[in-house]
């Protein structure tokens, strides 16, 4: 806002206006300063990452060490391992700290994280908690073994106790905005529809009648009837967000780009017609043909054309 800009004439001014900013009590959360020349140069001289007349000077975030309790693993919905380390709580800044990303498990591996090792965490953008580095590691180096690699963005459509951590990633991907955006329901609420309710598949939620919803355990009935109802406006979402949904392999644009309306239409695509569209080289036309033609997709499709969603 215009009252927090300031003029400034040199370094040191710009150093003592940041050093204020950082002690004072802003009605707005900020990670730093931006110091701008007073004067830009015309829009049609602009360059990407060539800014030369602005920069951004952030604040150190605040750090602090903590002990690994324990190293645990989440599958996504493509079938990615991620290695989660579980920390001794800590605040940083006004946030509670529990748990850090340590990214794949070939990166955790290299990093030699164990349960029992010092690491200092702080807080990178948007407030998400980042390991910085190993301060001390434990003299006991046993660590937990990573679930099997035979996940991928082709496995786990169908509920199965090896498959639960995709599965439901899968349908907190469903659920969200950028697919069917079906507001009220997220991972926990996922978890709890299926204790209930047992689903086969990815899309069986759609048979869940009102009575079922507003019954289950765990979920009041005024919140079973808001999730009835968001259930009934999903199945009129767009048939690019159903596929979306689905996990195809390809950005909802490119979907958009394709105009293709219909599941028969989408199938009938040959490699050379998806390697026409922007962004889709052979590989990737070669990835979206096999994921189209996977025995377990034709049967969802199936399952959806007799639901009587749009474009099935």
């Amino acid at each position: 806002p215009a009252r927090c800009t300031r003029p400034v004439k040199n370094a040191v001014d710009v150093e003592a206006q940041r050093t204020a900013w950082f002690k004072a009590s802003l009605p707005f959360a900020t990670d730093g300063i931006v110091v701008r020349a007073s004067a830009e140069p015309p829009g049609e001289r602009w360059l990407p990452g060539e800014g030369s007349w602005v920069v951004a000077w952030k604040y150190l975030p605040g750090a602090q060490v903590t002990e690994v309790k324990a190293i645990h693993f989440t599958v996504g919905r493509t079938g990615r391992i991620t290695a989660i380390a579980q920390l001794e709580p800590l605040m940083l800044d006004d946030k509670r700290v529990q748990r850090v990303s340590l990214g794949s498990v070939n990166r955790w591996q290299r990093l030699d994280i164990a349960p029992g090792d010092q690491v200092l965490v702080s807080l990178a953008g948007q407030g998400i908690p980042r390991l910085d580095n190993v301060v001390w590691r434990n003299v006991d180096r046993r660590k937990p073994q990573p679930p099997s690699s035979r996940y991928n963005g082709l496995t786990c459509f169908y509920a199965s106790p090896e498959c639960m951590e995709q599965f439901f990633a899968r349908l907190t991907w469903l659920s969200s905005r950028q697919a069917l955006d079906i507001e009220g329901v997220g991972e926990s609420g996922w978890r709890t529809l299926y204790q209930a309710h047992r689903f086969e598949h990815l899309f069986s939620w759609l048979q869940l009648t009102q009575a079922q919803l507003t019954a289950t355990a765990g979920i009041s009935a005024s919140h079973g009837a808001a999730l009835w109802h968001q259930f009934n406006l999903a199945r009129e979402r767009p048939f690019v967000r159903w596929i979306t949904a689905m996990g195809i392999p390809l950005a909802r644009s490119t979907l958009k780009a394709a105009g293709d309306r219909t599941w028969q239409a989408l199938i009938q695509r040959s490699e050379a017609e998806w390697r026409m569209l922007p962004g889709v080289g052979q590989e990737k036309a070669r990835q979206i043909v096999n994921w189209l033609h996977q025995p377990q997709i034709d049967a969802l499709a199936k399952w959806l054309a007799a639901e009587h969603i749009g474009g099935f």
